[in-house]
């Protein structure tokens, strides 16, 4: 099975495209970013901010690495670990067509 890893855009953002509804640990009320791109990606990039997109809603959800990164829990809840992080400190902006 393939992993979504996302992508850089703008050479400072993490984009990926999501289905919130899946996304979300809703048990814990918490998202989560593939450890690759946490422990990679963000660093060596510099990337600044992280923002995911549900098409279907037409919605952005977005947060600074820096706020991010207060509330990472790396943890494993399916097959591999990844970091979480409450869909409270996310930024939610409806109504956003977005071809990226």
């Amino acid at each position: 099975m393939k992993v979504n890893l996302g992508k850089t855009i703008n050479n400072d953002i993490y984009f990926k495209k999501i289905d919130f509804n899946k996304a979300v640990l809703w048990m814990t009320r918490e998202i989560s970013l593939h450890k690759t791109v946490v422990d990679k990606w963000i660093p060596e990039q510099g990337l600044t901010k992280i923002m995911l997109y549900d098409p279907k809603r037409r919605t952005v959800y977005s947060v600074t690495v820096e706020e991010a990164k207060k509330h990472w829990n790396l943890k494993r809840v399916g097959q591999e670990s990844q970091y979480y992080f409450p869909i409270e400190i996310l930024k939610k902006k409806e109504n956003v067509e977005l071809n990226v």
